[in-house]
């Protein structure tokens, strides 16, 4: 007798039980392998944007023109009557002469559709026409400017009333950064020559 042979109808439910196990403990793993690589990229993406926000205001500050040139100050920032946050500097363009001389404004508002979003505006100082204020970033929830005056750190600054500050904090709450804190930097601008 020629008895064929075969799998059981048990054995084949099994296989196909143990399989399932398999392929769904599998899926798991590139499921949460996947999220973690989102996860890394959307806050490497968010920390590079902060570093080259950060190297930005570093390179203007320390172009930062000292003289209040008539009533236009050389620092000022805080919130405006928008209750954004803002800053607003003279700076020269290499260190060069008054001619070099530009007048940057930064703040932190909404765009058309009413995501946050960082504007930059810029001019030379003896231009007549207003600067064109551009679209520099997204992907910030918060921006606060700190003003240092050698005893504590200030929330406003006019360098019309309280002249240059030691130091100047910035910090940025970024988008996709998840249970980070916030990005902080201080700059420490050029110092006024004392003659002697």
């Amino acid at each position: 007798m020629n008895r064929q042979q075969g799998f059981t109808l048990l054995e084949v439910l099994i296989a196909i039980a143990l399989a399932s196990i398999l392929l769904t403990s599998i899926y798991g793993v590139v499921s949460t392998t996947s999220d973690a690589k989102e996860k890394i990229e959307s806050q490497g993406a968010a920390l590079h944007l902060g570093r080259v926000l950060i190297a930005r205001l570093d390179r203007e500050l320390l172009g930062l023109n000292l003289e209040n040139l008539g009533s236009t100050p050389a620092l000022r920032g805080g919130i405006n009557s928008l209750g954004e946050t803002y800053i607003e500097l003279l700076t020269n363009s290499g260190g060069g002469l008054r001619q070099a001389t530009r007048q940057i404004y930064y703040r932190l508002g909404p765009d058309k559709e009413g995501q946050m979003t960082l504007w930059r505006a810029e001019k030379s100082f003896n231009s007549l026409l207003a600067a064109h204020e551009e679209n520099l970033a997204h992907g910030i929830d918060k921006l606060s400017f700190y003003f240092f005056d050698g005893h504590s750190w200030r929330n406003e600054w006019n360098s019309l009333n309280n002249g240059q500050p030691m130091l100047v904090k910035a910090e940025f709450s970024l988008q996709g950064i998840g249970e980070m804190p916030p990005l902080v930097s201080v700059f420490d601008l050029p110092q006024r020559r004392k003659t002697p």
